[in-house]
C-alpha cells in the first residue's frame, strides 16, 4: 500500500514537472547556472591549491653572506641550522662556486666575461640554501636566523620575497572564492524565487484537483508530496545539466591550462573526483528545489 502511494506521488510530481516544458526548462536552467557557479568555485579552489603547493615545494631560504664572512662563520651557521628539527638540508655555495656557476650561465655573453676578467676580486657572495622539513616551518627557520649571533654577517635572507608571492596568491584566491561564493548565494536566491514561482503556478492551476483530493480524504502528506517531488526533479535535472556543461567546458580548457601549468589537468581532477562532485551537485540541486517547493507549499497550499 505504501509502495503504491509512493509511486503515485512520484508519478504526480513527474507529471507536474513535465507539464509546462518552457517553464520547466527555464527553472532548470536557472538552477543549473547556480550549480555551475558552485562547480567553478571548486575548480578555483583546486587551482589555487595546486599553485600554492607548487610554490611551496620550490621555496627555500637563501641566506647571502657578506664578503667579510669567513668559511668558518658559514660552517658555524650551517651546523647550527642542521641541529634544528625543522631543517631538512643545508647546502653551502661558496663564493668561488657561485662565480663558476655565473661564468657558466653567461658563457655566451662576451661582455660579461670580459667584465669579470677585469675584476681583481670575486664580486659574488657565498650563500646557504636551506630546505625545511615542512613548508610551514620556513617562518621558524627565518626567525632563528634573524636572532642568530652571526646575523650581522648575513647580507640578505630572500625568503621574504617568496613568502610575499605565496601570500599574494592566497589572498587573490581567497578574494575570488569570496566573490564567487557571494555571486553563487545571490543567484541561488534568484533560483529559489524562480522555482518557488513555478511551484506556485502549479498549485494555483491544480486548485480544483486539490479540492477533490481533500473531499475524498487525501492526507496532507499525499497532497503536498508531489510538489516536493517536482522541486527535487528540478534540482536533479539541473545538476545533470550543470555536470554536462562543466565537463564540456573542462574538456575544452584543460589542454590550454596544461600549456601554462604542465602536469595540471582540470579534466583529470574532474574524473578523479567525479563521484563526490556529482553527489554534492545533485544534493545541492535537490535541496534548492525542495526548499523552493516547501516555501510555496507553506504559503499557497492551505490544508
Amino acid at each position: 500500500m505504501l509502495k503504491e502511494k509512493l509511486g503515485r506521488v512520484i508519478q504526480a510530481g513527474w507529471n507536474n514537472f513535465r507539464r509546462n516544458s518552457y517553464v520547466t526548462f527555464g527553472t532548470t536552467g536557472v538552477l543549473a547556472l547556480v550549480l555551475l557557479l558552485m562547480l567553478g568555485l571548486i575548480a578555483v579552489n583546486f587551482f589555487s591549491g595546486v599553485l600554492v603547493d607548487a610554490l611551496e615545494s620550490k621555496v627555500d631560504v637563501s641566506v647571502y653572506m657578506k664578503t667579510n664572512a669567513t668559511d668558518q662563520d658559514i660552517q658555524t651557521i650551517k651546523r647550527d641550522l642542521e641541529k634544528l628539527n625543522t631543517v631538512a638540508s643545508v647546502f653551502v655555495v661558496t663564493r668561488e662556486a657561485a662565480l663558476a656557476e655565473f661564468r657558466e650561465r653567461h658563457a655566451q655573453d662576451t661582455l660579461i666575461q670580459e667584465s669579470l676578467a677585469e675584476l681583481q676580486d670575486n664580486p659574488l657572495q657565498a650563500s646557504l640554501n636551506i630546505k625545511a622539513s615542512d613548508p610551514g616551518q620556513y617562518a621558524t627557520i627565518v626567525s632563528f636566523l634573524e636572532t642568530h649571533k652571526l646575523r650581522p654577517l648575513m647580507d640578505k635572507i630572500n625568503y621574504y620575497e617568496n613568502e610575499a608571492l605565496i601570500g599574494r596568491i592566497q589572498r587573490i584566491s581567497s578574494t575570488v572564492r569570496d566573490w564567487g561564493a557571494l555571486n553563487t548565494l545571490l543567484l541561488a536566491v534568484i533560483a529559489v524565487l524562480v522555482a518557488f514561482n513555478t511551484i506556485r503556478l502549479t498549485i494555483i492551476n491544480q486548485k480544483h484537483e486539490i479540492e477533490i483530493m481533500r473531499l475524498v480524504g487525501g492526507s496532507n502528506w499525499y497532497i503536498r508530496a508531489p510538489y516536493l517531488v517536482e522541486g527535487a526533479l528540478y534540482g536533479i535535472f539541473a545538476a545533470v545539466l550543470a555536470i554536462i556543461i562543466w565537463y564540456i567546458g573542462a574538456s575544452a580548457v584543460s589542454p590550454k591550462i596544461a600549456l601554462v601549468m604542465p602536469g595540471v589537468s582540470l579534466i583529470g581532477y574532474f574524473f578523479g573526483n567525479f563521484i563526490p562532485v556529482f553527489l554534492l551537485t545533485v544534493f545541492v540541486g535537490i535541496v534548492l528545489g525542495m526548499f523552493s517547493s516547501f516555501i510555496a507549499i507553506r504559503k499557497f497550499l492551505r490544508i
